[in-house]
């Protein structure tokens, strides 16, 4: 049987993981197509990336390819909770039982290229960028890219949309066909941080995400990369940037130092300059109500369920489709026919669950903010005393197990009911 051609639209970790997963599978050739730059050629400051946590859903699907999980931890840095700065400096440590690891998007897309070029022959994978995806024709399965300048046609067997919330496939499916699917403007934007700390001066620990919030909704949260720097994002509401007011670097540098002492001794001019810059990243909540369309063409990651990034789950549920539509696959023998709708009915729920917990679990009222520090310090101790009585507290659900996010929501809604009434 001559080799399956599945096109990738999207080089996110999503799509290049399940590019390692079919490529790991007989009778699978693999075809990669991205609209950005190649992430190897450009420099990091002039991109809108930000650190991403890995807990035990993502590390499970990086899992199924040997070496992988091990190739993206060399890379990472292994984090054991978070320190919430404070003006006071009377800094709260919030700790987490089971580590994750933190690394930069762009990073974590670097590894799986590097890990995907190294294995296989051009013959096997390509994986090509500055490519649009401009259309897409089911009947004759092919694709259309623009690329140079020019609208270059691509044949394929299975199409994965794999491109993001703002995804190109799902929009024309959008068109052609019945897709029923909300995109949603959350109430924050940011922009992406990149400090250095010194040797010679007080460092910030290593193994711990640090945040600083100020009293309207304005957050700041740097991740250590394993070496001197630190990644991260200034997080505001939509349209009210706090340094739009600013027109020089001075100023810039100015209200970091002010607001967020610690990570102002940080910051240089040259990066205030690169932030005042940056572009603002808006964010886009998608919900599809199926991630499939005929037998061919399936819709995984932000493509069909974007979320907030509050509780960092996105790339974690992201790679965990990739997870379960290998296990799918595995279960038909391949068969593409079968294994789509059953991914759709398995991870409806879940990503659905995921939306609730994302947009609830933490608050915005001041007052309920003050309840969830208590609520998570009282129900740590009563979980470890009566752990049959009481379970673990919601975000422990989420960051230190793989319980399926529609059993967090079950075991918790009481309090996501009360979040939504506050919002």
């Amino acid at each position: 049987m001559a080799d399956q051609h599945v096109v990738i639209v999207g080089a996110g970790p999503a799509g290049l993981l399940l590019a390692g997963y079919l490529l790991k599978r007989p009778g699978y050739r693999v075809s990669v197509f991205e609209q950005r730059s190649d992430p190897r050629l450009t420099q990091q400051v002039q991109n809108r990336t930000f650190p991403i946590s890995l807990q035990e859903r993502g590390r499970q699907a990086l899992r199924g390819i040997p070496g992988l999980e091990k190739a993206v931890a060399d890379r990472s840095t292994v984090c054991n909770g978070t320190i919430m700065h404070q003006a006071s400096k009377k800094n709260r440590v919030i700790p987490r039982k089971t580590p994750s690891l933190m690394i930069d998007r762009l990073q974590l897309v670097v590894v799986l290229l590097k890990f995907l070029s190294d294995q296989y022959s051009s013959d096997q994978f390509v994986v090509q960028f500055d490519c649009r995806c401009t259309g897409l024709n089911p009947s004759a399965q092919t694709l259309l890219f623009q690329q140079a300048g020019e609208v270059v046609s691509h044949a394929y067997d299975v199409i994965v949309g794999a491109d993001g919330a703002g995804s190109k496939v799902r929009e024309v499916l959008t068109e052609q066909v019945n897709f029923p699917c909300e995109q949603t403007l959350i109430p924050d934007a940011y922009k992406s941080v990149f400090l250095n700390q010194p040797e010679d001066g007080i460092q910030l620990a290593a193994d711990k995400v640090h945040t600083w919030n100020l009293p309207n909704n304005v957050r700041m949260m740097l991740v250590p990369q394993g070496n001197s720097q630190l990644n991260g994002v200034l997080v505001f509401k939509r349209d009210q940037s706090p340094i739009a007011q600013y027109t020089t670097k001075e100023e810039v540098l100015a209200f970091v130092q002010e607001n967020f002492p610690r990570f102002g001794a940080l910051m240089t001019l040259d990066e205030a300059a690169a932030l005042l810059s940056r572009p603002v990243a808006k964010i886009t909540t998608v919900r599809c109500q199926r991630f499939h369309e005929g037998s061919n063409i399936l819709l995984i990651g932000d493509a069909v369920h974007a979320v907030s990034a509050s509780i960092g789950q996105g790339c974690n549920s992201a790679l965990q489709d990739v997870g379960v539509l290998n296990q799918l696959l595995d279960q038909h023998q391949d068969n593409w026919s079968q294994t789509l709708p059953e991914f759709s009915a398995q991870r409806i729920p879940e990503v659905h669950a995921l939306r609730e917990l994302s947009d609830y679990s933490f608050p915005r009222n001041r007052w309920l903010v003050f309840e969830f520090i208590l609520r998570l310090q009282v129900s740590r101790l009563l979980n470890r005393w009566f752990p049959k009585q009481f379970p673990p507290f919601l975000f422990d659900l989420v960051f230190d197990s793989d319980l399926p996010y529609s059993e967090v929501l079950d075991i918790h809604q009481g309090w996501i009911n009360k979040v939504k009434q506050a919002s």
